[in-house]
């Protein structure tokens, strides 16, 4: 019997929130491949920095915010995760969510075949259509050129 059943809803599962709905697939990517690169992490920071989205938080408040998200993507399951955040965004912060994980992605300079994947299911589970996907993808891989490109 699980004597903590009780507390689903009240324990911090939901998400409910904007800044908590967009960080959850900026989260999923980022444990996407099994590990967090510093890059990874240092990015979804940057993310919580600039985003108007996140503009109210102080920093500890977002590093509150990536850790609480984190667990329970990691308990929850990234599909589960992402399909409640995506019922709380609209359309464009949809959008907005799928970019910043892609930049995520991309930021250690490497993407393998489960972070492949999961920009694959982000595009589902966030409910983006596959040609504007496609646009995002090509956004986000030109961000990422270098002095010699």
């Amino acid at each position: 019997m699980d004597l903590l059943a009780k507390l689903r809803g009240r324990s911090g599962e939901n998400v409910d929130d904007v800044p908590t709905a967009v960080i959850t697939p900026i989260v999923a990517a980022m444990l996407a491949d099994g590990r967090v690169d510093e890059a990874e992490v240092l990015h979804v920071e940057t993310i919580c920095a600039t985003s108007p989205i996140f503009e109210r938080n102080s920093s500890v408040q977002n590093e509150r915010l990536i850790l609480h998200v984190t667990r329970m993507v990691e308990d929850r399951g990234p599909e589960s995760m992402c399909r409640k955040a995506a019922a709380v965004l609209s359309p464009a912060l949809r959008e907005t969510a799928f970019i910043y994980a892609l930049r995520v992605i991309f930021s250690d300079g490497y993407v393998g075949d489960l972070e492949r994947e999961v920009v694959s299911k982000l595009t589902d589970w966030l409910g983006i259509p596959e040609d504007r996907a496609a646009v995002m993808i090509d956004v986000a891989s030109v961000m990422q050129n270098g002095v010699d490109a």
